[in-house]
């Protein structure tokens, strides 16, 4: 006699998780990661500091007006979405940016939005902004949290 269990189909979940509900529209978290990636494409390369040889003048910086302006307006547009967001949105988008640097997993939010309530100071904008990547972080934070941020219409 055949065991019924041992022949029934095996069946796999393949549903991805729910996605991990936030205080921040995600589609806000795209238009910050969009203007994030514009002020950090206009920021100069850093480059490793070389003694210049003895008689050789410095070389001289060439700046396109209209690309400093297009960076200057990203980053204020970037300080405002950042600088309106309510205290919880606040701590969203600080702890998905420690998802994203990977401090934390998606089974950790709960402990990363802790540390980040407890590491706002008030000055999000100007903390962000001093950080390397801060564009891709979000990102990934988003994607850990089982948000597509590319299927996203960032906010206007």
């Amino acid at each position: 006699m055949a065991d019924p269990d041992r022949d029934r189909k095996r069946v796999i979940d393949t549903e991805e998780p729910e996605p991990v509900p936030l205080e921040i529209p995600p589609e806000h978290v795209a238009f910050i990661i969009l203007k994030a990636r514009a002020v950090e494409a206009h920021l100069p390369p850093v480059e490793p500091e070389e003694e210049p040889e003895a008689g050789t003048p410095p070389p001289e910086e060439e700046t396109d007006m209209l690309d400093e302006q297009a960076g200057d307006e990203s980053e204020t547009e970037l300080r405002e979405a950042i600088d309106l967001l309510s205290d919880e949105a606040a701590t969203d988008l600080l702890a998905l940016f420690l998802v994203g640097r990977g401090d934390f997993g998606r089974e950790e939010w709960a402990d990363a939005r802790a540390q980040a309530a407890e590491q706002i100071n008030g000055n999000l904008a100007d903390d962000l902004l001093g950080e390397t990547g801060l564009g891709d972080m979000l990102e990934e934070g988003l994607n850990a949290l089982g948000y597509a941020p590319e299927a996203l219409e960032p906010d206007a």
